[in-house]
């Protein structure tokens, strides 16, 4: 296999990166492996009434273990209509099109999911050559009255923010560069007994080096 031409963000120097045509998963990754380290002794207060760890998932949150698919071609297979929809939606069993029942998604919380979002590169010899934008989604339970559940989302965004701002000239893993804006904010919509916030962040790296030939 041959490795592409990678700049290393804190130094500016280009070097060979046998990641280099992976940089949105390695990022994804190595954001997921230090949150992860992060939260390993954080815990809050699960739907179970016990304390639970903070998880932290990339992109998306698992699917439940026991998930069958309806296959298109198959004749047993039943089509919702207004009123089989209506009466299902009073079902507990019933699986939301996602996938997941209210209590498999219930049981994921505390969390915050990695989730890429776009990325974009620009022009030979712009400092920003590419740009990676990732959002951290935080979700919390909580079916307290007083509706505080936004208060352990607002803690779990600063311990992130704390965390990713103090790392040494704002670079993790020697390749991606922490860039200013970092929005946090909560979601207007009350959801209860669900509680969510959002951290919007860019990351810049390097990109591959033009080659100066065609062979």
């Amino acid at each position: 296999m041959t490795y592409k031409p990678y700049m290393n963000v804190s130094t500016g120097l280009w070097a060979l990166d046998k990641g280099a045509g992976m940089v949105q998963l390695n990022l994804i990754d190595a954001l997921v492996e230090r949150l992860t380290n992060l939260f390993k002794d954080y815990e809050l207060t699960a739907k179970s009434g016990l304390l639970q760890r903070v998880k932290v998932f990339a992109q998306y949150p698992p699917l439940p273990k026991e998930i069958e698919f309806a296959d298109d071609e198959d004749d047993d297979a039943i089509e919702l209509t207004e009123d089989t929809e209506s009466e299902s939606e009073s079902e507990s069993e019933k699986v939301t099109p996602a996938g997941y029942s209210p209590e498999e998604i219930e049981s994921n919380f505390p969390c915050v999911i990695v989730k890429f979002m776009d990325m974009q590169d620009k022009e030979d010899g712009a400092l920003d050559q590419t740009r990676i934008n990732v959002a951290f989604l935080v979700a919390v339970y909580d079916k307290s009255s007083d509706a505080q559940g936004y208060r352990d989302v607002l803690n779990i965004i600063e311990t992130v923010r704390q965390d990713l701002l103090s790392m040494p000239s704002r670079v993790l893993n020697k390749k991606y560069r922490l860039e200013m804006p970092f929005n946090s904010f909560l979601f207007d919509e009350l959801e209860f007994p669900y509680f969510y916030g959002m951290i919007e962040s860019v990351w810049e790296t390097g990109r591959p080096l033009m080659p100066n030939f065609v062979r």
